[in-house]
Parts: C-alpha cells; sequence; structure tokens
C-alpha cells in the first residue's frame, strides 16, 4: 500500500516537470516556407492562423532572414506577441531555388525537431515559397487549405501518398530517389498542384507535369480511388471512374538486366461520349486503349528516369531486396541499361451513369 502511496506521489511530481502550453497564449503555426536568399541565407515564412469572435479566420505571417532554420523561427518570434510553435505544422514549402540548390539541411533538422508530426506535407512551389504564403485560400485559413488541397489529392487524385515520414525514409535510404509535390500560385486566392518535382539526392533536377501525374502515381504508389479519361478515335473518350490499382516488379530469370512493371487496374466506367455503349465489344476496347495508353506512358516516364540517373520508383531499392551483397557503385552503369517493361492489365468492372 505505501508502495502504491509513493507511485502515485511521484507522478504527481512529475506532471508539474511538463511545460504547459496553453493554446490561447501561443500562435500555432500551419505553414511554413523557405526561400534561398544569398550567401548561404534563408528567409523563413511563417504562417498562423487567427480565430476571431465571430468565428472567421484571418491569415498572420510572420517572415526573417538566417543562415540556419532554428534562426528563422527565433527570429520571427520577435515580431510575435505569443510564441510561434511548430507543433500544429502541416505544411512546409521549399522555394524553387532552394530546391534546386538542396534540402540536406533542412530534412536533417526535421528529423530532429520531435515537435513536427510526421503528417507534414513537403512540397516545392513554382518561384517563392513566400509567395504562395501570402494568398489567401478558403474560409479555413491558408495553411489547413493547403494541407486539405494535398490531402484530398493523395487520397483521391492523382498525387502518390506523401508526407514528412516517407519523405525521410526514401530519402535516407538507397537505390530510390525522393520527389515532392509543386504547387503553383494562380492568383491572390487561388494555388494549384502543378506536377511532382524529382530530386537526384537532395537536389530537385526534374519536374512530371499535372497531365503525367496519373501515370507516375501508378508506378509509385496504389490507386484506391481515381479517374481518368480514355481517349478513343474519332474525339470519342470513355471516363473510367473509381480506380484502383497496384504495381508490382518482376525480374526475368534468364536475364536479371530484364525487369517487368506488372501493372494491374480495376475501375466502372462513368461516362462515354461515343455511340452507344455495348456491354462487351466497347468495354472490352476501353480496357485495351486504356492498356496501351498506361504501357506507352509509364514507359516513357522510366525512360526519362533512366536518362536523367534517377530513381523515384525505387528499382534500385527493389533489386538490392533481392541481391545479397549488392554493389550500388555498379547499380549506377546498370540502372541506366535496364530494360524495363510495361505489362499492365485493366478490369472494366461495370458501368455507371453513360452520356
Amino acid at each position: 500500500m505505501n508502495r502504491l502511496i509513493f507511485i502515485i506521489s511521484t507522478l504527481f511530481l512529475l506532471s508539474g516537470c511538463i511545460e504547459k502550453k496553453i493554446i490561447d497564449d501561443i500562435n500555432i503555426v500551419t505553414g511554413v516556407g523557405f526561400d534561398y536568399l544569398k550567401d548561404k541565407q534563408l528567409i523563413g515564412t511563417f504562417l498562423t492562423q487567427n480565430y476571431k469572435p465571430d468565428k472567421s479566420i484571418s491569415n498572420q505571417m510572420y517572415s526573417s532572414k538566417a543562415v540556419l532554420r532554428r534562426d528563422l523561427l527565433i527570429n520571427a518570434n520577435r515580431q510575435s506577441s505569443q510564441p510561434l510553435v511548430t507543433g500544429g505544422l502541416g505544411v512546409t514549402i521549399i522555394g524553387e531555388e532552394l530546391g534546386k540548390r538542396g534540402i540536406k539541411d533542412l530534412l536533417d533538422v526535421y528529423q530532429r525537431d520531435v515537435s513536427i508530426g510526421a503528417r507534414n506535407f513537403f512540397v516545392i512551389s513554382e518561384g517563392k515559397a513566400q509567395t504562395i504564403l501570402q494568398g489567401n485560400y478558403g474560409t479555413e485559413g491558408s495553411g489547413d487549405f493547403l494541407y486539405n488541397l494535398l490531402d484530398t489529392h493523395v487520397k483521391g487524385r492523382d498525387l502518390p501518398k506523401t508526407n514528412l515520414h516517407l519523405l525521410l525514409y526514401d530519402y535516407y535510404q538507397k537505390g530510390k530517389d525522393i520527389f515532392l509535390p509543386q504547387l503553383k500560385p494562380i492568383s491572390d486566392n487561388q494555388v494549384e498542384i502543378s506536377g511532382i518535382s524529382l530530386f537526384r539526392g537532395d537536389k530537385a533536377v526534374d519536374v512530371i507535369p499535372a497531365e503525367k501525374m496519373f501515370f507516375f502515381k501508378l508506378l509509385v504508389d496504389k490507386y484506391s480511388n481515381g479517374d481518368f479519361s480514355v481517349p478513343k478515335e474519332k474525339d470519342e473518350k470513355a471516363s473510367v471512374k473509381s480506380i484502383r490499382s497496384i504495381h508490382k516488379f518482376k525480374i526475368s530469370k534468364q536475364d536479371p538486366s530484364q525487369v517487368t512493371i506488372q501493372i494491374k487496374i480495376k475501375g466502372t466506367i462513368q461516362e462515354y461520349t461515343g455511340k452507344k455503349l455495348q456491354e462487351t465489344k466497347e468495354i472490352e476496347m476501353v480496357q485495351k486503349e486504356l492498356e496501351k495508353e498506361v504501357e506507352k506512358e509509364c514507359l516513357q516516364l522510366v525512360k526519362r528516369f533512366q536518362a536523367q540517373n534517377i530513381d523515384p520508383i525505387g528499382l534500385g531499392q527493389f533489386y538490392k531486396s533481392k541481391n545479397r551483397g549488392f554493389d550500388f557503385k555498379k547499380w549506377e552503369d546498370d540502372y541506366k541499361n535496364l530494360n524495363v517493361k510495361i505489362d499492365c492489365n485493366v478490369t472494366i468492372a461495370g458501368t455507371s451513369t453513360i452520356s
């Protein structure tokens, strides 16, 4: 009994050592941007949201200059009447110039900062990150809007699954290069996902445009929900909805330099602009057209990656898992000459509303 009383008393004493942060006494940073200035200096932009008595939300932005990311936050705090805290951070935006120069130092800082959650999205901006954070988007506050925009496109559209945890995992292992969504400001109150930025090491080297994101996601992730318009002859189109997909790699037993990327897609035809849809003939035609399109576009992407010596789909990681004592130096040459085949199989489960 005495032991139990001692343990309970100790817990009460320990609870008094925890730093308390009352939400009304702090400024929660929901979005942050980093831009390269000059001489290794950065501009940090910190976005917070103010909740007004009428339940509306206004955006508040703080910016500072420094060489170290931690100093950026310290300097920005001098402008705020309440401490800026990053525990609610949802979006980190890297300026285009900084992305090209390298983000190694930022990634190192983020992996050490336990206050930042794994749900945080890392993205690249077209132009300056500060420009995007200066916009006023939606009614829920710009930080929450940007997070929800990215989250929606991951769950139901063409953006591969991405967050801070996955980014750090891919960056610190050999055999796979990182990629980040790219944001483009359209106006003061509009922003869009304009593509996917591809990296070699920690430097951005290429961009997959928005119209190719569907095929990129087929190669690096799986669809649990999605849609794609299949072009047909005479300007006819079929819209395949509720797409589900998986992919896997298969190395040829006869020749290890040959690998097949098998992609399986299931979906339903939501819309069809041609003549009356026949349950068998026309559906099979849509399946074949989609298979042909996927195989062509995905193969073009893979060849594009090989030409630039980048591996965002993780073929190096896959080969490493199949070979004990894998030599990454030799792999750099092997990867460029790898014979890749795309094998797509499409199943149309049925039709929905046809127009």
